[in-house]
């Protein structure tokens, strides 16, 4: 009941994040031939990480330069050339 509560309790977009993250993890649990035991766990785990996803979100890295790389290619010389 504690559950359902928190779940009804979420913004849209993050229960949107939620659902998400448990259609693909019963999915997955399907494919491989079994459902999830506890699927009120399964939830409670998906609110979880999308409260660490917006807490500690991936780094953007942008890679700033304004050259490139100096690339030589040596020939092949035979040894009869060389």
């Amino acid at each position: 009941m504690e559950t359902i509560r928190m779940i009804e309790d979420l913004a849209e977009e993050k229960r949107e994040k939620v659902e998400l993250i448990v259609r693909r993890h019963v999915a997955a649990c399907q494919r491989n031939g079994f459902l999830p035991e506890n699927l009120e766990r399964v939830y409670i785990e998906a609110v979880e990480m999308v409260d660490l996803d917006e807490r500690y979100p991936e780094p953007v890295v942008e890679e700033i330069r304004d050259w490139e790389p100096l690339r030589r290619y040596d020939q092949y010389v035979g040894p009869r050339a060389a």
